[in-house]
């Protein structure tokens, strides 16, 4: 049976709680990939991002999923592959997940543990707000603050030493656990890490990584399920926000080994089309080059403001990866810090969130989609200047204008009144403009 979890119907699917999600735009994406596209002609989904439209357009045609972030590949490579996983074969694997890895770092970080679990069941919102604001190993090492957890952290990274851990082994836990995630959810998620670098089978491999990134996606305990940073424990006043006890109790307390065995399933369950479909890793011209003569129409759905992408991702990025990165600083009062965000120091920036570099990153797209002769449909979502929508990094009148200089056809469609999700505090949101959602379609290749 289908979860209602992920599944509207077929080819609907939702993997990630993700910035800006077309899910409740795909029936009306695939009508105008349609329109463009003949039978047995390929099309390009060229920022794929969770991959719910290259999923959802897979049922009729031949895709090219395209995006610069790993996670994103591995998510549409367990979405448009042919892997056929037996429930025998989910079953072997849940049931041998590395219980010694996880035992052995529920073992070393059992104090934090306990410190966490009691603050939980105690509502003691003290410690709960210096565990989401302090909680970090990986933090304490590097700069050792005064906080109601530190006592704790300084002896259990003095066991850590002690054992020699490689930092492979509890990569997760040592840099996210108590912040992102409660310290148990690391460990499971690290230990279940374990259990997949242990599979041989690529495409086996492939399902258990993307199931693991929508687990974490699930349960991250932060407004919005994002990891653009976390919780912010206090108010302007220093009062502690009711809903660092509200989250942690809901999305802290969640059992990451049953809900990563129900996403195992539903990625197993999911139906196929009749078209083998590819992935690629990399900038979008590169990506653009790379594709083959079939691929008649290209979507795209680049970032829009200087908010999206990478930062909301990046401990996603982590996990699909497997590495090491070291995080990213900032200087404040002259001091270089660890971000708040925890972020990776090589997180890409996309050139269409800047301001400065948008308007050459658009117009070499539209340049190279039009040589190749064809078609494009791209997402954009306009803002009401006299509102206070969030500012875009370019207007939707000047996409038009540079559109038409490689197009000779260039249409506006509505998607109707369409709200994105803005994954942040409703205090501060932004109103959001009533078309939230044009697709700009560009036909006839000029020269």
């Amino acid at each position: 049976m289908r979860s209602a979890a992920i599944f509207e119907q077929d080819f609907n699917v939702r993997t990630l709680n993700y910035l800006g999600s077309k899910l409740r735009l795909l029936d009306f994406i695939e009508s105008k990939v349609e329109r463009l596209t003949g039978v047995g002609d390929g099309v390009c989904d060229l920022f794929a991002g969770s991959g719910c439209v290259s999923y959802k357009l897979s049922s009729q045609f031949p895709v090219t999923a395209c995006d610069i972030q790993y996670y994103s590949k591995v998510l549409c490579e367990a979405l448009l592959g042919t892997h056929a996983l037996s429930d025998e074969k989910i079953d072997s694997f849940l049931t041998g997940m590395s219980d010694q890895k996880r035992l052995r770092l529920e073992e070393i970080y059992a104090p934090l543990i306990k410190m966490e679990d009691e603050a939980i069941a105690k509502k003691d919102v003290e410690v709960l707000a210096d565990i989401v604001e302090h909680g970090s190993l990986e933090v304490f090492r590097r700069e050792h603050p005064t906080s109601l957890v530190s006592s704790v952290q300084k002896n259990v990274y003095a066991d850590l030493m002690a054992l020699g851990m490689p930092r492979n082994e509890d990569f997760i836990s040592r840099n996210y656990g108590g912040v992102y995630f409660s310290y148990r959810q690391a460990i499971a998620i690290d230990a279940i890490l374990s259990a997949i670098r242990q599979q041989t089978a690529k495409d086996d491999k492939t399902v258990f990584l993307a199931a693991l990134l929508s687990t974490a996606s699930d349960v991250v305990d932060t407004v919005g399920k994002h990891f653009a940073q976390p919780i912010k424990a206090r108010d302007s006043a220093g009062r502690i926000k009711p809903l660092v006890y509200n989250k942690a109790l809901c999305d802290k307390t969640a059992d990451v080994n049953v809900l990563y065995g129900e996403w195992v399933r539903k990625y197993a369950s999911l139906p196929h089309g009749r078209h083998s479909h590819r992935t690629i890793q990399g900038d979008y011209m590169e990506c653009l080059k790379m594709l083959t003569d079939d691929v008649r129409t290209v979507y795209a759905d680049p970032p829009y403001t200087r908010e999206h992408y990478s930062r909301f991702y990046h401990v996603l990025e982590t996990i699909a990866r497997g590495d090491t990165p070291d995080m990213a600083t900032v200087k404040i009062h002259g001091e270089l810090r660890v971000s708040n965000g925890l972020y990776r120091k090589d997180r890409h920036q996309s050139p269409f969130c800047i301001r400065s570099k948008a308007p050459l990153a658009f117009s070499r797209m539209f340049k190279e989609i039009s040589r190749a002769k064809r078609n494009l449909l791209l997402s954009y979502s306009p803002y009401d200047e006299s509102k206070k929508t969030h500012p875009r990094v370019v207007t939707m009148r000047q996409l038009v204008s540079w559109a038409k200089d490689y197009f000779k056809d260039v249409d506006l469609v509505s998607a109707g009144k369409f709200a994105h999700n803005k994954l942040n505090s409703s205090a501060h949101r932004l109103e959001a403009s009533e078309e939230a959602e044009m697709i700009i379609v560009c036909t006839g290749a000029r020269g």
